[in-house]
């Protein structure tokens, strides 16, 4: 088993120990970087035990966070992007609205969101939210644009009611686009969340890097970098695993 890790991973343990082997040489051995910002690879242990409690608990916090967000996000973006793009007259008449609201970056509405709505933390969970939802809608509606006609022509022939066309034909035929949508977003996601808790929070991975950093402590704020790097990738791969499962009747699994 661990033979087939390393045979199949081999590429990103290489690319891995070249960064680490590189970021060595130029904090410990040639000194070209800045040590108040880049500390000794050799301080991080110590500090990742030492912190672990409080990146936990912001885990905790971020987590609940993101998941009601991106859940949202999944249920109203494949939903409406569905609807939007099986009907023509639909289509036509809401996408330029799409294409003109989705252009404008959420984080700019991020001062609105905390005057908007009673909590900093509904702020967080709609800006989050919007972000994934423009991505997911927009795959939906080009996924469901770009299935088989046939398929659909098909159906009408063997009379397949209207719902169950939706969950037997559509939705299968339109899922692989559908979910690459969805992991740009979930990784957009992760981004709009750690961008938010630094505007206001008290707690969670961003709050916990914005807090060290404004005194000063690069060592502890390189201690909450990884921990978020090590979280994400944990993410993705559950999500590729998801993925997977869904698609496994497509030439890559």
């Amino acid at each position: 088993m661990l033979k087939n890790f390393l045979k199949q991973h081999l590429g990103v343990i290489v690319i891995f120990i070249a960064v680490l082997v590189g970021y060595v040489l130029l904090t410990d051995v040639f000194h070209v970087l800045n040590p108040f910002l880049f500390y000794s690879i050799t301080t991080v242990p110590s500090r990742f035990k030492e912190y672990l409690p409080q990146l936990l608990e912001g885990l905790k916090s971020s987590m609940k966070l993101l998941v009601i967000a991106y859940s949202m996000a999944l249920v109203f973006g494949i939903s409406l992007g569905s609807l939007i793009g099986l009907s023509r007259k639909i289509r036509k008449n809401v996408v330029p609205y799409i294409n003109a609201f989705s252009a404008i970056p959420v984080t700019l509405l991020t001062p609105y969101a905390i005057n908007l709505f009673p909590s900093f933390w509904v702020a967080s969970v709609f800006i989050i939210f919007l972000g994934c939802f423009w991505i997911i809608l927009g795959s939906t509606i080009t996924a469901v644009l770009t299935i088989d006609r046939r398929y659909l022509e098909n159906a009408a022939t063997l009379e397949i009611p209207a719902s169950h066309r939706l969950f037997r034909i559509v939705l299968p035929a339109a899922a692989p686009a559908i979910l690459t949508g969805c992991q740009i977003a979930l990784k957009l996601a992760f981004m709009l969340l750690a961008v938010a808790e630094m505007f206001g929070a008290t707690s969670g991975m961003g709050y916990f890097i914005q807090y060290y950093s404004d005194f000063g402590r690069f060592d502890v704020v390189a201690v909450g970098f990884i921990f978020m790097a090590i979280v994400l990738v944990l993410l993705m791969c559950v999500f590729d695993l998801i993925k997977n499962r869904i698609l496994h009747w497509t030439i890559n699994n």
